[in-house]
């Protein structure tokens, strides 16, 4: 009886021989189902003069989703999917946005009638400084009359000149009447009556004209009071016209409508792209979340991110010719290699071949699809295809043999 350790030994040899004649059988079955993809076909390559591989459909500025504000709800949804879009279309409408447009027109309305009171108040403010202006004129008007009246009165043959002549005139015969009544002999014709009556003549001649002066002084110094209080009331109208902007809010008010427009247009469901709609999330009634309401794309141009094995990669080069393949689109894809990742990472895309290697890395591989094939290709986003990339016939990186 052989012992138990050489009965172990032997059936770890055959484990290890099965698991080789498995690896073998199953390397040997990805390599035939490789050799006769579509794809690889289509491309017309030489043999090894490809690189196969697994890719997905996307257009090439990605898918956007369009989102609404938690909290929310949906009222109504305007598109289907597959509906072509432009910029700017509605594509459905929020419970929220009825009151918001309320709001803005509110905000409005009462910004027009600030304006209206500002406006009423400033043509007031206006006239009166209009008017203000006017006495201004007049009072300067006024003032110059006196001032000429006064030169005019105080030149000779003015009223005051006169006065002046008539008081001197009294004044002299007074002083003749007082020398004559003081002479021993006119002294008895002079009278102390008629002392005293020249003497009331000369004090009401003075009296005359200082009145006069005075009237005239005083109707300048009026004057020069008018005008400053004409300056004052223009002063206090043009402060009037800016204190009635400044105090109406209407900065304020302007700031209230545009964010509510912020706040509007954050809420509107409407299209920021040309493009197709993809998918609808949420249906009218139902509430919003951080979950798209629904994704739109522009398919345009579409691309195929593709995983390529580590390996191949310096094989490819920018430019290559490519094909893409699939069960679910009709005809061959033809595209070119646009860029190649510097990342490197474990595949995220299932292989078709369910006994094919998994523990491999890969890089991303960016393949525009040609013109003629983007209608196609824009019927299937986010659809794994098989792709062929025409490789350059260089040879493998050697490895180290250290």
């Amino acid at each position: 009886m052989p012992s138990t350790k050489c009965l172990t030994f032997c059936l770890c040899i055959l484990v290890v021989v099965l698991i080789g004649c498995n690896r073998r059988s199953a390397d040997d079955s990805a390599q035939k189902s490789v050799g006769t993809l579509p794809a690889l076909v289509a491309l017309g390559a030489k043999p090894g003069a490809a690189i196969v591989a697994q890719g997905q459909l996307e257009p090439a500025n990605g898918i956007l989703p369009i989102v609404a504000p938690p909290g929310d709800r949906v009222e109504s949804i305007d598109v289907i999917e597959g509906q072509s879009i432009k910029v700017g279309d509605l594509l459905g409408r929020l419970a929220s946005q009825a009151a918001k447009e309320l709001e803005l027109e509110i905000a409005i309305a009462r910004r027009a009638e600030a304006k209206a009171k500002v406006n009423a108040e400033e043509a007031t403010a206006r006239a009166k400084l209009e008017v203000a202006k006017v006495g201004l004129r007049q009072s300067k008007q006024s003032i110059d009359q006196a001032v000429k009246s006064f030169e005019e009165a105080e030149s000779g043959g003015g009223k005051m000149s006169l006065l002046a002549q008539q008081l001197s005139i009294a004044e002299a015969k007074l002083n003749q009447l007082r020398t004559a009544s003081s002479d021993r002999d006119t002294g008895r014709l002079v009278t102390a009556g008629t002392i005293e009556q020249q003497q009331l003549m000369v004090d009401q001649s003075r009296a005359e004209l200082n009145l006069a002066r005075r009237d005239a002084q005083e109707k300048i110094a009026d004057g020069t009071l008018s005008i400053e209080a004409a300056e004052k009331e223009i002063h206090a109208n043009e402060l009037g016209i800016v204190s009635a902007k400044a105090a109406s809010g209407l900065q304020t008010m302007d700031k209230q409508i545009e964010l509510l427009e912020l706040q509007l247009k954050s809420i509107k469901l409407v299209s920021p792209i040309n493009g197709v709609v993809l998918s609808i999330d949420t249906g009218p009634g139902e509430p919003t979340s951080a979950f798209p309401v629904m994704r739109l794309a522009d398919t345009s141009q579409m691309i195929v991110r593709a995983e390529i094995n580590v390996a191949d990669l310096h094989r490819i080069i920018i430019g290559a010719r490519t094909t893409v393949t699939s069960s679910a689109i009709e005809g061959t894809l033809f595209g070119k290699v646009a860029s190649i990742s510097r990342m490197v990472g474990s595949p995220r895309l299932p292989s078709s071949n369910p006994l094919a290697r998994v523990d491999w890395r890969s890089a991303e591989v960016i393949i525009e699809i040609d013109a003629e094939s983007i209608e196609r290709a824009g019927q299937r986003i986010q659809l794994q295809v098989d792709v062929a990339i025409e490789a350059e016939q260089t040879s493998a990186p050697k490895q180290d043999q250290s």
